[in-house]
């Protein structure tokens, strides 16, 4: 996962299985909503992997395996 290695850990991270595959969520703070100090997941984008593979970005990527 060449883009972990390459960036600052997540505000969050969620792992979920479904049938055979496993796919790790994580969320990186990309705008502020809220001015209270704290980071939400509203306020992050999410990278989808998909078996360590990065499959997509963003609330579309996140809908599909949910």
């Amino acid at each position: 996962m060449y883009i972990l290695q390459r960036s600052t850990a997540p505000s969050f991270t969620e792992l979920l299985k479904k049938d055979n595959d496993v796919y790790q969520v994580l969320f990186y703070p990309t705008h502020s909503v809220h001015s209270d100090g704290k980071m939400t997941k509203d306020e992050c984008t999410a990278l989808v992997f998909k078996n360590d593979k990065l499959v997509g970005i963003g609330d579309t990527a996140l809908d599909m395996i949910k």
